[in-house]
């Protein structure tokens, strides 16, 4: 199972293509976003714990989820990192990165 976010333009279908062949040798797979979270999540199986306290919106949720994956001895992959859209100031810096 993933889920994705919706504020990263840039999530193609490779992406979720590159996700889910991950998925057959990987407990989780992160798509991490430039602001130090992620643009996807993906599981083998539901792991509750690894939303359980998380600082949300902030620069460290991605290296804590990662973390505490590994600390439960889950394999974790990351996809490439990518630039969400989460403030009107993220746009132009998304289509400056992406012309």
């Amino acid at each position: 199972m993933a889920i994705i976010g919706t504020d990263c333009p840039g999530l193609s279908s490779d992406h979720l293509t590159q996700a889910f062949d991950l998925l057959s040798s990987h407990d989780v797979v992160l798509g991490p976003a430039t602001d130090g979270g992620y643009y996807l999540l993906g599981l083998r199986q539901p792991q509750p714990e690894l939303f359980q306290n998380k600082a949300w919106s902030t620069e460290t949720v991605l290296a804590d989820t990662v973390a505490d994956a590994e600390r439960q001895g889950q394999r974790v992959a990351l996809l490439p990192e990518l630039r969400d859209v989460d403030t009107v100031d993220d746009l132009p810096m998304w289509r400056a990165q992406n012309q």
